[in-house]
Protein backbone atom coordinates (compact mmCIF):
# COMPACT_ATOMS: atom_id res chain seq x y z
CA UNK A 1 0.00 0.00 0.00
CA UNK A 2 3.03 2.83 0.88
CA UNK A 3 5.71 3.06 -1.75
CA UNK A 4 8.80 5.15 -1.85
CA UNK A 5 6.98 8.00 -3.57
CA UNK A 6 4.52 8.33 -0.17
CA UNK A 7 7.61 9.28 1.89
CA UNK A 8 9.47 12.45 -0.29
CA UNK A 9 8.84 14.83 2.62
CA UNK A 10 12.70 14.69 4.17
CA UNK A 11 10.90 14.14 7.74
CA UNK A 12 8.29 11.34 9.12
CA UNK A 13 6.49 14.38 10.88
CA UNK A 14 5.80 15.64 6.61
CA UNK A 15 5.26 12.05 5.55
CA UNK A 16 2.45 11.58 8.56
CA UNK A 17 0.72 14.78 7.23
CA UNK A 18 1.16 13.41 3.25
CA UNK A 19 -1.13 10.33 4.18
CA UNK A 20 -3.16 11.89 1.47
CA UNK A 21 -3.62 11.20 -2.49
CA UNK A 22 -4.85 13.83 -3.69
CA UNK A 23 -3.48 15.10 -6.96
CA UNK A 24 -4.75 18.63 -6.18
CA UNK A 25 -5.09 21.42 -3.44
CA UNK A 26 -8.20 19.33 -1.63
CA UNK A 27 -7.01 16.95 0.68
CA UNK A 28 -10.01 14.65 -0.21
CA UNK A 29 -8.05 11.41 -0.63
CA UNK A 30 -7.48 10.22 2.91
CA UNK A 31 -4.95 7.04 3.04
CA UNK A 32 -5.46 6.71 7.06
CA UNK A 33 -8.52 5.15 7.21
CA UNK A 34 -8.00 2.21 9.23
CA UNK A 35 -5.97 0.36 12.77
CA UNK A 36 -4.44 -2.12 9.52
CA UNK A 37 -3.65 1.16 7.56
CA UNK A 38 -2.42 3.32 9.99
CA UNK A 39 -0.43 0.11 11.02
CA UNK A 40 1.10 -0.60 7.52
CA UNK A 41 1.90 3.25 7.12
CA UNK A 42 4.34 3.08 10.74
CA UNK A 43 6.05 -0.64 9.49
CA UNK A 44 6.85 1.17 5.97
CA UNK A 45 7.74 4.62 7.79
CA UNK A 46 10.34 3.81 10.24
CA UNK A 47 9.03 5.52 13.15
CA UNK A 48 8.99 4.16 16.00
CA UNK A 49 6.54 0.70 16.43
CA UNK A 50 4.65 0.16 19.60
CA UNK A 51 2.89 -2.90 21.42
CA UNK A 52 -0.23 -1.46 21.55
CA UNK A 53 -2.68 -2.26 18.89
CA UNK A 54 -4.50 1.28 17.37
CA UNK A 55 -7.83 1.54 17.49
CA UNK A 56 -10.58 3.41 15.36
CA UNK A 57 -10.66 5.76 17.58
CA UNK A 58 -6.96 6.39 17.26
CA UNK A 59 -6.93 6.41 13.52
CA UNK A 60 -9.84 9.05 14.13
CA UNK A 61 -8.20 11.35 16.54
CA UNK A 62 -4.99 10.96 13.86
CA UNK A 63 -6.43 12.33 11.10
CA UNK A 64 -8.22 15.36 12.28
CA UNK A 65 -4.86 16.02 14.39
CA UNK A 66 -3.46 15.61 10.81
CA UNK A 67 -5.43 18.11 9.13
CA UNK A 68 -5.04 20.12 11.92
CA UNK A 69 -1.37 19.79 11.47
CA UNK A 70 -1.74 20.73 7.71
CA UNK A 71 -3.38 24.17 8.24
CA UNK A 72 -0.77 25.20 10.98
CA UNK A 73 1.92 24.41 8.43
CA UNK A 74 0.16 25.94 5.65
CA UNK A 75 0.36 29.03 7.40
CA UNK A 76 4.15 28.86 8.03
CA UNK A 77 5.30 28.06 4.21
CA UNK A 78 2.78 30.75 3.10
CA UNK A 79 4.87 33.14 5.85
CA UNK A 80 1.47 33.69 7.76
CA UNK A 81 -0.12 32.67 10.96
CA UNK A 82 -2.54 30.15 11.59
CA UNK A 83 -6.12 30.59 12.03
CA UNK A 84 -5.98 31.90 16.50
CA UNK A 85 -8.58 28.55 16.40
CA UNK A 86 -6.17 26.53 14.92
CA UNK A 87 -3.03 27.45 16.59
CA UNK A 88 -4.86 27.15 20.21
CA UNK A 89 -6.19 23.07 19.59
CA UNK A 90 -2.26 22.64 17.99
CA UNK A 91 -1.19 23.80 21.48
CA UNK A 92 -3.33 21.89 23.41
CA UNK A 93 -2.15 18.62 21.87
CA UNK A 94 1.15 19.40 22.32
CA UNK A 95 1.22 20.42 25.97
CA UNK A 96 -0.80 17.46 26.93
CA UNK A 97 1.00 15.38 24.63
CA UNK A 98 4.48 16.71 26.45
CA UNK A 99 2.66 17.06 29.73
CA UNK A 100 2.29 12.66 29.44
CA UNK A 101 5.15 11.79 27.72
CA UNK A 102 8.61 10.88 29.28
CA UNK A 103 12.01 12.54 28.40
CA UNK A 104 14.91 10.47 27.57
CA UNK A 105 18.10 12.44 27.96
CA UNK A 106 20.49 9.38 26.98
CA UNK A 107 19.97 10.22 23.69
CA UNK A 108 21.65 13.90 22.13
CA UNK A 109 19.63 15.65 21.44
CA UNK A 110 17.44 14.77 24.41
CA UNK A 111 13.81 12.65 23.21
CA UNK A 112 10.43 13.12 24.47
CA UNK A 113 8.66 9.21 24.90
CA UNK A 114 4.90 9.23 24.34
CA UNK A 115 2.80 7.80 27.07
CA UNK A 116 1.99 4.09 26.87
CA UNK A 117 -1.51 4.99 27.75
CA UNK A 118 -3.51 3.48 25.55
CA UNK A 119 -6.09 6.29 25.16
CA UNK A 120 -3.00 8.56 24.33
CA UNK A 121 -0.17 7.42 22.71
CA UNK A 122 -1.08 6.95 18.73
CA UNK A 123 -2.12 10.79 19.65
CA UNK A 124 0.88 11.76 21.74
CA UNK A 125 3.39 9.70 19.61
CA UNK A 126 2.38 12.33 16.47
CA UNK A 127 1.98 15.39 18.48
CA UNK A 128 6.21 14.60 19.91
CA UNK A 129 6.92 13.67 16.23
CA UNK A 130 5.09 16.51 14.96
CA UNK A 131 6.60 19.10 17.79
CA UNK A 132 10.62 17.62 17.51
CA UNK A 133 10.53 18.78 13.81
CA UNK A 134 8.81 22.29 14.65
CA UNK A 135 12.13 22.90 16.65
CA UNK A 136 14.58 21.19 14.26
CA UNK A 137 16.60 23.36 12.03
CA UNK A 138 15.09 21.35 9.12
CA UNK A 139 11.79 23.94 9.78
CA UNK A 140 13.23 26.74 7.80
CA UNK A 141 13.78 24.60 4.42
CA UNK A 142 9.97 23.56 4.66
CA UNK A 143 8.23 24.41 1.35
CA UNK A 144 4.78 23.00 -0.36
CA UNK A 145 4.35 21.55 -3.73
CA UNK A 146 2.90 23.70 -5.79
CA UNK A 147 0.17 21.22 -7.11
CA UNK A 148 -0.87 19.30 -4.16
CA UNK A 149 -0.82 20.11 -0.73
CA UNK A 150 2.39 17.77 0.48
CA UNK A 151 5.00 19.06 2.44
CA UNK A 152 8.70 18.08 1.69
CA UNK A 153 12.27 19.67 2.73
CA UNK A 154 13.46 21.97 0.29
CA UNK A 155 17.49 21.03 -0.20
CA UNK A 156 18.15 23.06 -3.54
CA UNK A 157 19.82 26.19 -3.94
CA UNK A 158 17.11 29.26 -3.98
CA UNK A 159 13.93 28.30 -5.27
CA UNK A 160 14.97 24.67 -5.42
CA UNK A 161 11.86 21.58 -5.69
CA UNK A 162 8.48 22.99 -6.54
CA UNK A 163 6.41 19.93 -6.59
CA UNK A 164 6.49 16.95 -4.32
CA UNK A 165 8.59 14.05 -6.22
CA UNK A 166 8.72 14.95 -10.10
CA UNK A 167 7.39 12.04 -11.03
CA UNK A 168 4.17 12.64 -9.90
CA UNK A 169 3.53 16.23 -9.81
CA UNK A 170 6.02 17.54 -11.80
CA UNK A 171 5.40 15.62 -14.50
CA UNK A 172 1.82 16.29 -14.12
CA UNK A 173 3.03 19.66 -14.43
CA UNK A 174 4.80 19.76 -17.77
CA UNK A 175 2.02 18.01 -18.91
CA UNK A 176 -0.63 20.26 -18.32
CA UNK A 177 1.71 23.19 -19.52
CA UNK A 178 2.49 21.02 -22.67
CA UNK A 179 -1.18 21.05 -23.30
CA UNK A 180 -1.83 24.42 -22.70
CA UNK A 181 0.95 25.49 -25.36
CA UNK A 182 -0.76 23.52 -27.75
CA UNK A 183 -4.14 24.81 -26.92
CA UNK A 184 -2.55 28.33 -27.45
CA UNK A 185 -1.13 27.58 -30.10
CA UNK A 186 -4.33 26.17 -31.81
CA UNK A 187 -6.22 29.14 -30.61
CA UNK A 188 -3.32 31.57 -32.54
CA UNK A 189 -3.69 29.48 -35.65
CA UNK A 190 -7.43 29.07 -35.93
CA UNK A 191 -7.32 33.13 -35.34
CA UNK A 192 -4.98 33.93 -38.18
CA UNK A 193 -7.20 31.58 -40.49
CA UNK A 194 -9.88 33.38 -39.85
CA UNK A 195 -9.12 36.75 -40.89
Amino acid sequence: MWKDENFVGGHPALDFINTVGDTDKSRADNRLNSPDGLLSWINASGVAKSDLRPSQADVDALVQFRELTYHVLSALVRNGIASTNHLRKFEDHTKSAVDRATLSVSTAPALWSATQDPAFHYIDSFALLVEEFLRSPDVGRLRQCERCTWFFLNSGRGRGRRWCNMSTCGNRHKVAAHRERRHADARKANERAGR
